[in-house]
């Protein structure tokens, strides 16, 4: 019994004295009680967890903490789990082992700072982290010249920026009708166009005025400002501060009249910005992104008041010539001449040909002949109606919209609405095919049709089919053998004849890979083609006798007319 009693004392006596070693405060009696409440606590923080899209890491220094911002913290050795808490409304960082600590007002570093002096005055030797482990919810208005205007729910990790660019984001289909999101869809890109044609041509296109003049204004921080170019040039978020709860956050107008600075040229993006007095050359580059690959630095101009001067930079020091700028300059960048070697070109050629490829040409000397025989000839039929020649075309650009092109052709236009639905339709399915008559080039030897290539041409020559396909009010649709010579009458009554329902003064022929259709009474049949025998037009009800009424009642007229006339003869007389 006195060794057990022994026991306890010596166990009582060491747990005292490891909690003073190691610097911890001595355990409560309901201790395991008081973990089980910590751990249901963090789970629950940790449940409430949500992941937001972030721009950037959380920087110390500049992000300010507030209730609600969960922080872990880990002390070592003391404990090998992290300690999760949450800061009060009162702005109290609670500690299950430390106490209270006041954050309020207090930036994520200073709050990691207070919390390592107090862990320290317990334990010298402790080993800390502390981090932020989720960002609160901060309630912010965004208003001005931004999209979507409004009250936004938005973690405290985002900036000013990213604050501003959700209000810019493009309507959702659960925000706006369709037709809403069409056209705006379509005013974005008419504006992105007219940007980019500018852009390309080292011209201004954007204003800037937004981005380098917003107002936060808090009830209870007072007003900040905001400067996202600047903040961008220089890399700091002093210019792009963090939202804090409350935050109004104001985008201007662009007003009629304002100092600003030019830059164009070789640079990536030409713009007009906001003067803002110690703007520096080095932040006009950056705020245009920087110079482009054929800029030339040897030929940078500074104009202001009808006075230029000429900068010479090197590339490795572009920015030990930096210099204050005044309103009004205009930074022209010189551009470098891209040479292009028209001799290296080539056209490919497939099919009916020995060595199908693509070869070497020369443009405006190769012509299509040329290139059928430096494939080595053709070594069977081709068939015709299917052959072409396509040329290349420059890659679609963003803008290239079949409906914004209809409406630019559209705006001189006199055609009926069914010219316009007829128009539409062949703008949808243009092709880049040349015009050229391979049947009259390789069958009847018209040199008229030996056009000259291009670079990229294609030229495709498919094997002969050796059949014509008859199809539509016929009784056997079908392939039908090829004839030379054959009217298209032939392969109709070859394809079983006519059905009832044909209407024979319709019939087409459907040529090529472009579906030309063409009259057969004046076309002669190739290899390939189709031949189409439609049926009746089907018409609404009552057209018919619509159709026949208004040619009874035109016999009638003209009958009535005669009569008047024939009297007013014979009275005369």
């Amino acid at each position: 019994m006195k060794r057990i009693l022994w026991a306890l004392i010596l166990f009582s006596v060491g747990s005292k004295l490891f909690s003073q070693v190691t610097g911890l405060p001595t355990l409560p009696k309901d201790i395991g009680l008081d973990e089980q409440v910590k751990n249901q606590f963090q789970q629950q923080l940790f449940s409430e967890k949500e992941t937001y899209p972030t721009t950037a890491l959380v920087i110390d220094t500049f992000y300010y903490v507030g209730p609600g911002d969960i922080i872990s913290i880990l002390v070592l050795p003391t404990s090998i789990n992290t300690e999760i808490t949450k800061i009060s409304s009162d702005g109290q960082l609670i500690l299950s082992r430390y106490g209270f600590l006041d954050v309020k007002g207090k930036t994520l570093l200073e709050t990691k700072k207070e919390l390592e002096k107090l862990i320290k005055a317990i334990n010298s030797k402790a080993e800390i982290s502390v981090s932020l482990y989720k960002p609160r919810i901060c309630l912010v208005r965004i208003y001005g010249n931004v999209k979507k205007p409004g009250v936004y729910n938005l973690p405290a990790s985002y900036r000013v920026s990213d604050a501003i660019a959700i209000a810019n984001l493009e309507y959702s289909t659960q925000e706006a009708p369709m037709p809403k999101i069409s056209s705006s869809m379509m005013i974005n890109d008419i504006e992105r166009k007219r940007e980019s044609e500018l852009t390309d041509k080292g011209l201004p296109a954007n204003l800037y005025f937004s981005n380098r003049n917003i107002f936060v204004y808090n009830q209870i921080w007072g007003l900040r400002k905001a400067d996202i170019e600047l903040s961008k040039s220089r890399n700091s978020f002093e210019f792009d501060p963090y939202i804090r709860e409350g935050d109004e956050i104001y985008v201007p107008y662009t007003p009629i009249n304002y100092e600003y600075v030019t830059i164009s040229g070789a640079i990536v993006q030409p713009g007009k910005f906001f003067f803002k007095k110690g703007d520096k050359f080095s932040d006009l580059i950056q705020f245009a992104k920087g110079f482009k690959n054929n800029a030339d630095l040897s030929n940078i101009v500074v104009l202001k008041d009808g006075f230029q001067r000429k900068i010479s930079l090197e590339a490795k020091n572009v920015f030990e010539q930096d210099f204050e700028l005044e309103p009004f300059t205009n930074i022209i960048v010189g551009e470098l001449p891209t040479t292009r070697n028209n001799n290296n070109a080539v056209a490919g050629i497939y099919g009916c040909v020995e060595k199908p490829g693509v070869y070497p040409i020369v443009p405006g000397k190769t012509r299509l002949l040329d290139l059928i025989k430096i494939a080595g000839g053709l070594i069977c039929e081709p068939s015709y109606s299917k052959s072409f020649v396509l040329r290349s075309y420059p890659q679609r650009q963003f803008w290239d919209d079949p409906s914004l092109e209809l409406f630019s052709l559209f705006k001189q236009s006199n055609l009926t609405l069914e010219d316009t639905t007829r128009f539409k339709m062949d703008l949808f399915t243009k092709g880049h095919f040349v015009s050229c008559d391979l049947y009259e080039l390789l069958s009847k030897n018209n040199l008229q049709q030996n056009i000259l290539l291009s670079d990229g041409d294609l030229v495709v020559l498919p094997k002969s089919l050796g059949s014509i396909y008859v199809w539509g009010q016929v009784k056997n649709p079908g392939y039908v053998p090829f004839e030379q010579g054959k009217t298209y009458e032939w392969y109709i009554d070859k394809a079983g004849g006519y059905l009832s329902t044909a209407k024979k003064s319709r019939i087409r022929i459907i040529r090529g890979s472009q579906k030309v259709w063409l009259n057969p009474k004046e076309t002669e049949i190739l290899d390939g083609d189709e031949i189409y025998v439609p049926g009746e037009p089907d018409l609404p009800p009552g057209t018919e006798y619509q159709y026949y009424s208004l040619i009874a009642t035109g016999i009638a007229t003209l009958i009535s007319l005669t009569y008047l006339i024939i009297n007013l003869t014979t009275r005369r007389n």
